[in-house]
């Protein structure tokens, strides 16, 4: 058997010997302590964390939806209310889940995740999914055993001051205006309201992104397009001096780094 890529993921979690895991991919940054996401009521319930993916509409597959409902239905049937709550199920967006980060209580959810791994084995599912992300919820759902998504949506990070008229990318900044945000993250479960993360895979490399963060637009419960999304200038909430720095050791560790 050969893995690869998407595959690999939940293998990893299940060879990892750990009662209860934390994955997260190589590119996502912390900004707090990540055994915090051990400690809430979201976890507590269902032993699961799973974060909300960018609310993007027609991305992921030639049809322009990266989930198959059609496909999903088949195999899980009506599925939960919770499930059907979600952006994805409404048409609102292209995917549920932004898989870069999984809290997983191992011993509490061992069956779910031998489906995860064998969905992620069988060459059909990639298909009707996009990767790997969706195949966590639908194990959960083949079996009718609870799940737990961040009651959050995806934030994102920003540069720009607050009288900035203009941001790194072709869009401008500003009350009503679309803006660029060139690191996503997502805030806490329940009982962490801040930032906690955040996915750093453009923030490589010299110029445009060498200067500190400002701040970032939490729960963007909004539609996206690409890494631009509209929303209010109010809405941007500014870091905490510990997260500035962990941000500025990042794009300081990384200066001399290009892209290949």
């Amino acid at each position: 058997m050969r893995l690869h890529g998407f595959q690999m993921k939940p293998f990893a979690m299940l060879a990892s010997g750990f009662a209860e895991v934390i994955w997260f991919d190589a590119d996502l940054v912390f900004l707090v302590n990540p055994q915090e996401l051990f400690d809430n009521r979201d976890y507590d319930e269902t032993g699961t964390v799973l974060f909300h993916d960018r609310t993007l509409v027609g991305w992921g597959t030639d049809s322009g939806a990266s989930i198959d409902w059609s496909w999903v239905h088949d195999l899980i049937g009506r599925g939960s209310d919770y499930l059907r709550s979600s952006h994805a199920f409404a048409g609102e967006a292209s995917n549920i889940v932004d898989s870069s980060a999984i809290v997983m209580h191992m011993g509490r959810n061992l069956l779910p995740m031998l489906v995860v791994a064998q969905l992620n084995l069988d060459p059909d599912t990639y298909a009707h999914v996009w990767g790997d992300k969706e195949t966590f919820w639908l194990a959960f759902e083949l079996l009718r055993k609870p799940w737990t998504m961040n009651q959050w949506g995806m934030s994102g990070v920003t540069f720009l001051q607050r009288n900035d008229s203009a941001c790194s990318g072709p869009t401008t900044w500003g009350k009503g205006q679309g803006a660029d945000l060139p690191a996503c993250g997502h805030m806490g479960p329940q009982d962490i309201v801040q930032m906690i993360h955040f996915s750093e895979s453009k923030l490589r490399g010299p110029a445009p992104f060498t200067v500190q963060p400002v701040g970032y637009v939490p729960a963007l419960d909004k539609l996206w397009h690409a890494t631009c999304v509209q929303f209010e200038a109010d809405d941007l909430k500014e870091f905490r001096l510990s997260q500035i720095e962990v941000f500025q050791r990042y794009i300081n560790l990384h200066a001399g780094f290009t892209e290949v």
